[in-house]
């Protein structure tokens, strides 16, 4: 596995030094702003990151997020100029050499509603994110109105079919996060990807190499899933394409992002599952816990980064020896 930072900007140098400090090998990024009126993403702008990356001795194969995929998954008017638009995106894509992107299959304005407390008190007084259904279980619905799984699982279906030939073409590959959080419904929107069992159903869509998951640990966890189990489930298949390294104590309804030696997931157990399939991809923390003097939640992203190489090193000799 390669072990990255997240970054929101490639060209914050700090955030390029302090990822090769930590001894990442690769940061995963945010594509380039569109230019006005377009939402293709230019092949200058994904070339000049990319190269700009590889300056600092890093590596930038993937995005964590997408061209715009909203009007296809609500079949908005609209939606069929957007998947041109996203093809043509990843045709640019796989020309600058970037390989997995995340779009956003979640609902627009989702995540005004995945928190439902910022600053819960943890550890030593660390804060963190939060969630309680109960606080959102009557929100009003949103300007698309009441939006059913079966709207939901056909927007899908038609945003993979279309956008598959041009992946394979491009040699890119599309992974899906799941639901944040899994459950549903939310301001009238029908959350469908909130299992191990949807994941499955998603993957059978159109089944092909460049259609994976990006393994958010949390998220699994907050479905009540064994995490250990779900690593080997995808991977064995090869699905994971990377992976979110985080934890939280609860399950939906109600839970709670905590340090990431403090959840219910037997970590080890995890990086273990990761190392048995062949997991190759790159891991990175996921959401930071805000601690003291750093309320950016930053510096327990770099523990995060210890940690996860430490795991990953008792791991490995651990296997060799056995």
């Amino acid at each position: 596995m390669r072990f990255a930072l997240d970054v929101g900007d490639v060209y914050a140098v700090d955030h390029m030094r302090l990822a090769r400090q930590l001894g990442c090998v690769e940061v995963i990024g945010h594509g380039p702003r569109p230019p006005p009126g377009s939402e293709v993403w230019d092949f200058g702008d994904l070339v000049r990151m990319k190269r700009h990356v590889e300056d600092f001795g890093l590596r930038l194969d993937v995005f964590e997020d997408g061209p715009p995929i909203e009007k296809m998954m609500l079949s908005l008017p609209g939606h069929e100029e957007q998947l041109e638009h996203f093809c043509k995106s990843l045709e640019n894509l796989g020309a600058a050499g970037i390989r997995v992107i995340k779009p956003q299959h979640m609902p627009p304005g989702w995540g005004s509603v995945a928190t439902t407390s910022a600053s819960m008190p943890t550890r030593g007084g660390a804060t963190s994110r939060a969630f309680d259904y109960e606080l959102v279980r009557n929100a009003p619905l949103s300007e698309y109105g009441t939006v059913t799984e079966e709207q939901m699982w056909n927007g899908l279906a038609y945003f993979l079919k279309g956008a598959l030939p041009t992946a394979e073409q491009a040699g890119v590959k599309i992974a899906l996060h799941p639901d944040d959080p899994p459950i549903s419904p939310i301001q009238g929107f029908a959350r469908i990807l909130r299992s191990v069992e949807a994941f499955d159903q998603m993957l059978e869509i159109v089944p092909s190499e460049n259609i994976g998951l990006l393994f958010c640990q949390g998220c699994f966890a907050e479905m009540g899933a064994d995490i250990p189990a779900a690593i080997r489930h995808f991977g064995r298949r090869g699905k994971i394409l990377f992976a979110h390294f985080r934890d939280v104590i609860g399950v939906v309804p109600r839970f709670q992002e905590v340090f990431h030696d403090d959840g219910k997931t037997d970590m080890l157990a995890a990086m273990q599952a990761y190392y048995d399939v062949g997991f190759e991809g790159p891991m990175r923390p996921d959401h930071g816990v805000a601690t003291e003097g750093d309320p950016s939640g930053r510096l327990s992203k770099v523990m995060v980064i210890g940690y996860m190489k430490g795991l990953a090193e008792c791991v490995e000799k651990h296997t060799k020896k056995t």
